[in-house]
């Protein structure tokens, strides 16, 4: 009975995506987008036909920070002074199709992507009790399809040889499984409308890439509550370098937070004194190889968060391929 009632007030007091009330709807609403995952050019200029794209990504956290940006390891109850550890991993894979027209809109080349979401995580928490010596270890996982992200329209602009414009608007389908209160959710329950513009600047015969992408995210009710979670802003800055004509070296650094409030009724959370609007930011280091010249390209990429508060602090690892069939392309048609 101490193991559980151990286990009981540490989700009560230290980890408020776990928190529900009548409701049961989780007050940690992180948002769809990461940042500082993307790869440098990624969202650049390319040639009309179809693309290939798959992306892999770990992550793993064992830290957690509250609304003054300090870890939570561990706080006082009634049962003295509890000691927290906890281990969160996760996997993603992201299979991409994306196409880019021969025709213009605009002026700007069209494109347009589908992207289905394929994941996993799991969870350790060790929960020790000083007074009476006691521990208690909770653990799980789940896995399945997440949350599909449709790119339905998207343009870009080439001025010269130097600076290269496009809007993305992405949706966020809610097709991942989810159900409030469940601790099995692979899927956000609401949907989700981004945008981006992206900005490249060129040197050197585009041998060095400079880019600024904001990123705005718009969301839904969530499924069978009166909850909107609110708006998020994401900026990333970084720069591409080609040391040769095979290798690619990349660093690229993100901020991501909450601009605007979560709304509804059941936005129980916005009544206490332990949740704020959270925020966090990441550096990540990349490199890329063309194995096959113009038509296969390999990336790896490492990422950590700084800066964090009322989010998990992670770090990721990132390897990402790039098929180029030469279908639908000028070439092709010769």
């Amino acid at each position: 009975m101490k193991k559980v009632l151990l286990f009981i007030v540490i989700v009560i007091i230290s980890v408020p995506q776990l928190l529900a009330q009548e409701t049961t709807v989780s007050a940690y609403q992180a948002g769809a987008y990461q940042s500082g995952l993307l790869n440098v050019r990624d969202l650049s200029a390319v040639d009309p036909g179809i693309y290939f794209l798959d992306y892999n990504y770990w992550n793993s956290s064992n830290s957690y920070y509250n609304r003054n940006g300090d870890k939570v390891d561990g706080f006082e109850s009634a049962l003295g002074h509890i000691d927290l550890s906890q281990q969160v991993g996760g996997y993603t894979n992201v299979p991409v199709i994306f196409w880019v027209s021969k025709f213009k809109i605009f002026g700007a080349r069209y494109m347009a992507s589908l992207a289905p979401v394929f994941m996993s995580s799991n969870y350790k928490m060790n929960i020790h009790a000083d007074r009476n010596d006691s521990t208690a270890v909770s653990m799980g996982n789940t896995g399945g399809l997440g949350d599909i992200a449709v790119v339905p329209i998207a343009l870009s602009w080439t001025f010269g040889n130097n600076i290269d414009l496009a809007f993305y608007y992405t949706f966020y389908a809610p097709t991942g499984r989810y159900e409030n209160g469940a601790g099995d959710n692979v899927g956000r329950g609401y949907w989700t409308h981004q945008f981006q513009l992206p900005f490249y600047y060129y040197m050197k015969e585009k041998s060095t890439a400079f880019v600024v992408v904001p990123t705005f995210e718009i969301n839904s009710e969530i499924e069978d509550s009166d909850v909107i979670p609110g708006s998020r802003m994401t900026l990333e800055y970084g720069i591409s370098q080609y040391v040769n004509s095979w290798l690619e070296l990349e660093i690229l650094n993100g901020h991501n937070w909450q601009v605007g409030d979560d709304k509804g009724d059941d936005v129980w959370w916005r009544e206490t004194q332990m949740y704020t609007k959270d925020k966090t930011n990441t550096v990540s280091f990349g490199v890329g190889v063309w194995p096959w010249a113009g038509r296969l390209n390999i990336r790896a990429k490492y990422a950590m968060d700084y800066g964090v508060t009322q989010r998990y602090k992670s770090n990721f690892l990132s390897a990402s391929i790039i098929f180029i069939p030469n279908l639908l392309t000028e070439k092709a048609k010769k």
